[in-house]
């Protein structure tokens, strides 16, 4: 099992500060040994980088959406009301993304998953339903100055990544790749709530799926597919229990 620590620091260097965001970084453990497998057949297989029609947005309104849907999903969860009904920034990608299916997500307790499988279970990282509504109040926050600002801390770290890493096949072939990635909102969101979904019910989202492409992270997709699967695995060998 491994989890986060901090790697290429340009990456998640801000341009800019907010004092409305105290985001704290959420260590989500990750199967390294799964994730090496993964870059190892993404590196191999022939690249199809341009399979979604991005409608000319700008990496502003993906990074929006994504994560404006990402923080419905898990206030859903949560039993929590959106905010941010006035959003002047991303009004269009807002009323689209209101009206777009949300997932539906479960989380098992600590005490619950063996010592084994515990890498394929992102939610042990909070400590119950408070740590993780904190952790969605961090969210709310980042809307919050998202809809004012048009910017925010951690979009610049994900513009970053568009920018200076995406074309980098060397980036993609490092598996210190994914402690970088999942120092990003979208990315951290996207493999918490995949890996919560009812198994065999996974789906990825129009929003979700323009982060990858254009970030040309698809191994990073592929891998949670593949940790969902073995999560299911688990749950339905027993090893797991409510």
């Amino acid at each position: 099992m491994k989890h986060v620590t901090p790697v290429f620091v340009a990456l998640i260097v801000s341009a800019c500060a907010h004092q409305r965001e105290t985001p704290k970084i959420v260590e989500f453990p990750y199967a390294d040994e799964l994730l090496r497998e993964v870059q190892l057949r993404s590196g191999r297989a022939p690249a199809n980088l341009d399979s979604l029609e991005l409608e000319e947005r700008s990496t502003r309104r993906i990074y929006f959406s994504a994560l404006y849907h990402q923080y419905l999903t898990l206030g859903e969860y949560l039993g929590k009301k959106p905010a941010a009904t006035f959003c002047p920034q991303f009004h269009h990608d807002k009323i689209e993304t209101d009206a777009g299916i949300v997932p539906k997500v479960s989380m098992y307790p600590a005490s619950a998953v063996s010592e084994e499988g515990r890498q394929f279970f992102p939610e042990l990282a909070f400590r119950g339903r408070t740590a993780l509504g904190a952790y969605h109040e961090n969210l709310r926050t980042e809307i919050e100055v998202l809809c004012e600002e048009g910017i925010s801390d951690n979009y610049y770290k994900f513009e970053n990544l568009v920018t200076h890493y995406a074309p980098k096949a060397s980036f993609h072939r490092n598996p210190k790749a994914m402690a970088s990635v999942l120092k990003i909102p979208v990315f951290a969101n996207f493999y918490l709530i995949k890996m919560l979904e009812t198994p065999g019910a996974v789906s990825i989202a129009p929003e979700e799926r323009r982060f990858i492409e254009v970030t040309r992270t698809h191994w990073f997709g592929q891998y949670v597919t593949e940790a969902s699967r073995q999560r299911h695995n688990f749950v339905k060998n027993k090893m797991v229990r409510r």
